[in-house]
């Protein structure tokens, strides 16, 4: 194949004067678009890409901004529950006793304390703070949960409600012995009711013993918490057994004249590790 026509078979291929080959210009310029669209289009992407980035960024930057709004706000509405437990606690300060004057031991923040400013303070700043002071409160109002399951518990230990209905008939000390005339001391106080009316434990406590025993006629002794006891005599009958739990109220028995009685009554004893006390210091109120 001659040289001629090797320049007509390849596109864009010519011969010049001198005899060599050279491409045509219109060649190099469709070249040099090609080139120049492809640049452009990748720049084109790129800046799309950056774009939708920037986009993307834009749309974060304002999702977090309305959360750091609201947890400013949850941060403010816990700072006045805060305060308003603060309060609460005052209260139950000055009730109590409780953190006053040194009892009990306990602190925290007075309810100015916890008006939180938010202005020029990070977030985080107010958040550890919010919690530094809702760990101090809940500690002291966990001294008075346990101050007043404390007393709940003596409370419902302590004598304090008339075992029946009925009228003192003898008090508690130094007396003259129904029987023989003789001063005595009555380690007790007898409480005169019908025959048959209801005798309810004064506390919470334990039947050590529910049975007959000389003088008492039927006896029920309970057992209390903090070393208190108490005595239930001459009673017609019995309607619990050693070792029950007897919760403040319950029947233990009825009123009767067993064992040494002059006529139906209760004798009723408190006891202080095994010491005699008198009754009317602990239900005088209800007399």
């Amino acid at each position: 194949m001659s040289k001629k026509d090797r320049s007509r078979v390849v596109p864009g291929v010519q011969e010049t004067a001198s005899g060599r080959y050279s491409i045509a210009p219109s060649v190099v310029c469709l070249a040099g678009g090609v080139l120049v669209l492809s640049f452009l289009s990748t720049h084109y992407y790129q800046m799309w890409e950056r774009s939708s980035d920037f986009e993307a960024l834009q749309d974060r930057l304002e999702f977090l901004h309305n959360d750091n709004e609201k947890v400013r706000v949850k941060a403010r509405q816990l700072s006045e529950r805060l305060s308003s437990m603060e309060v609460a606690a005052q209260k139950l300060r000055v009730m109590t006793g409780v953190g006053m004057d040194g009892l009990g031991g306990v602190g925290g923040p007075a309810a100015n304390d916890l008006e939180v400013s938010f202005d020029g303070e990070s977030l985080l700043d107010q958040l550890n703070s919010l919690e530094k002071k809702s760990i101090s409160l809940r500690e002291e109002l966990r001294k008075f949960q346990e101050y007043y399951k404390d007393r709940s518990i003596l409370l419902s230990a302590t004598p304090s409600i008339m075992p029946v209905t009925g009228y003192p008939s003898e008090r508690f000390g130094m007396r003259r012995d129904p029987f023989t005339g003789n001063r005595s001391f009555h380690q007790g106080m007898d409480l005169s009711a019908p025959v048959g009316s209801k005798v309810i434990a004064t506390a919470d406590g334990v039947v050590r013993f529910a049975g007959r025993q000389h003088n008492y006629g039927k006896l029920v002794k309970l057992e209390h918490r903090f070393g208190l006891a108490t005595r239930y005599g001459h009673l017609k009958e019995l309607v619990v057994k050693r070792g029950q739990m007897i919760r403040k109220g319950d029947v233990i028995g009825y009123v009767g004249a067993t064992g040494r009685a002059t006529g139906p009554h209760v004798h009723y004893e408190v006891r202080l590790n095994g010491r005699s006390l008198n009754p009317l210091r602990f239900f005088r109120d209800h007399l």
